[in-house]
Order: C-alpha cells, then structure tokens, then sequence
C-alpha cells in the first residue's frame, strides 16, 4: 500500500499539485491585495502540464500574453467606446501586433483574452487590470515552483519505459521474422509481417518522441543532475534501436526478394531461422539492461550469437546488398514519377 501511495505521488502530479497550488495562489493573490484572487489559480490550472518544460512554455507565454494585452486595452479604452465592434476592432489589431513581432499562438490568444476581459471588466471593476496582471504573475511562479520542487515529472522514467516496451516487441518481431523464414517466406503472409512492421514504427517514434520531452524537460529542472545523466546512457541505447529497427526492415525486404527469386533453398531457410532467432534473443537479454536502472543494456559472454558470413561470399557480399538497396531507393522514388 505504502508504495502505491509513493508511485502515485510521484507519478501522479497533476492530480494533487493543481489543488495545493491553486490554493497557495489563491492566498498570496489576497495577501497582496487582489480583489479577484481567482486570477491566480486559473493561471496554475492552464500551467501545470504533464512535462515541465510545456508548463514553463506556457506559463511565460501566459503571462507575456496577458502584460501586452492589458497595458494595450487600459491605453486604448479611454479613446473608444465599449460595444462588439470595437471589441472585434481591438481583437484584430491585437493579433497583427502578435503577428507581426512573430510570437506563438499561444500568445495571441492570452492576448486576445486580456483585451477581451479587460474591455468589459475595467468599467465595472476598475481593480481589474492590475488584478489580472499581479495574479497571473503570482500563479504562474507558484506553479512552476511547486512543478519543480515537489516531484518534478520523472520523463525519464517514461522514456525508458517506451523503450522497454519497443524493445520487446522489437524481439517479438525477430521472432516472428524466423517463423516466417521457417516457412520459406510465403507472400500471403508478408503483407501481415509488414503490417506489423508498421506498427513497430509507430511504436518507436513514440519512444524518441518521449525521449525528447525527457531531454527538453530536464533542461529546465535546476536538481536534474542525476536524470541528465540517466539519460546518456538511455540516448545511446535508443540509437541501437533505431538500427535495429532499421536492420530488421532491410533483413525482411532481403529475404522478400530471396524467396521471389525462387532460389531460397530449404537448407539456407533453416540456416536463417536459426540466424534470426539467435538475434530475437539477443535483443531480449539486452532489454533485461533497460529493466534495471543503473545496469548497462549489454550482452555478456553468456549469449553471443556468431553469425558472420562465409569465406566464398565475401567477395561478392557488398556488390550484392549495395545493388539491393540501389533497387530499393529506384522503386521508392518511381512511384511519384510514373
């Protein structure tokens, strides 16, 4: 129970850091003198993000947004009247000025919102403006302390996580590759072995994407120091996925054209199962490394698979694959040209 209780607090921020944020806001909003504290806990609910680096993008647009937004309305204001048409007159020359200095969207819509409110709040509430600007401040800082100092966003954790999860069905695929070779590589079942080559990729893009939030968060973490160089190591092993990855889909496209020659002899089918398979196993011992934080993701002595290719072929190995994927790139590109 008591670990469920960890898992959840650490993993589970957004769930109890938008409550205990929104409330300290709320009281420093009224402490320093706000007669709309509800500003400040707004701000922290649209800030806090699942990454720390979104919830500091967003928080610093927020607050840009809204600065401009208000100092531009509380100018104008006093030289127009308050009905729809200027309203939509202010909008739009709100989102030029955005446009044109080359800001985020996300900007011009905190901009957008600013002019908005502060049009038909400032008559009412004369309060309002410096209200809005002092609690968006206030809930923006509260929010990125909070997100930082109390169990930041463990991406690196998910990272690795994703890439367990690749790298298992990366080792599925081998073997399911070596069952397909068993089989002389029938054509009828390629089209679902391509398939679900399809899919592997998907799931490996999702790794480096999660991989990447992880680098992009941690730039932004001051007490990272330990998950940056967590992630080193985790860099290097996701480039040994891709290539296996990308080894996988040239072995497969291979072994297509072998079995289409009508030259994939029996003996050379059990020579390759065998070769596949060893290489499915390979990438399982390797993923054990990913399992367990602090140990390397490298085979031991314990499993090395020897394949290297006969003395007679090697002379005539390169010419082949390199005529291989020549014809590759050729039928790639003739299908826009044709």
């Amino acid at each position: 129970m008591n670990n469920k209780i960890i898992d959840f607090i650490k993993y589970k921020g957004v769930v109890w850091k938008i409550p205990l944020a929104s409330a300290l806001s709320w009281e420093l909003a009224e402490w320093a003198g706000s007669k709309h504290p509800y500003l400040a806990p707004l701000t922290v609910i649209l800030s806090v993000q699942l990454s720390l680096d979104k919830s500091i993008q967003f928080a610093w647009q927020r607050v840009l947004g809204t600065i401009v937004g208000v100092l531009f309305t509380v100018w104008i204001t006093p030289l127009i009247v308050t009905d729809g048409w200027s309203i939509g007159l202010l909008l739009f020359v709100g989102a030029l000025i955005v446009t044109w200095v080359k800001w985020d969207h996300a900007i011009l819509v905190q901009v957008a919102l600013s002019i908005l409110l502060v049009m038909y709040f400032q008559s009412k509430m004369p309060t309002y403006s410096l209200d809005r600007i002092r609690d968006t401040i206030i809930g923006a800082v509260v929010a990125i302390v909070i997100h930082i100092m109390l169990f930041p966003p463990d991406s690196v954790h998910k990272a690795r996580k994703k890439m367990i999860h690749f790298s298992d069905h990366l080792s599925n695929h081998f073997k399911q590759t070596a069952a397909w070779i068993n089989e002389g590589c029938p054509a009828n079942k390629t089209q679902a072995l391509q398939t679900k080559l399809q899919s592997l990729f998907q799931e490996l893009h999702q790794a480096t994407t999660e991989l990447d939030k992880a680098e992009k968060g941690l730039r932004y973490n001051p007490f990272g120091t330990q998950k940056r160089e967590a992630l080193k190591p985790l860099t290097q092993q996701m480039e040994l996925l891709r290539s296996g990855y990308a080894n996988l889909v040239d072995m497969i496209r291979v072994f297509t054209k072998w079995s289409e020659s009508g030259d994939f002899a029996k003996e050379n089918q059990q020579v390759w199962t065998r070769h596949v398979s060893e290489l499915a196993k390979l990438i399982q011992q390797w993923k054990n490394g990913l399992d367990e934080p602090g140990t390397s993701s490298t085979t031991t002595s314990e499993y090395t698979p020897q394949i290297k290719s006969p003395d007679h072929m090697q002379n005539s190995l390169y010419p082949a694959v390199l005529y291989m994927n020549a014809e590759q790139v050729i039928q790639d590109f003739q299908r826009f040209t044709k």
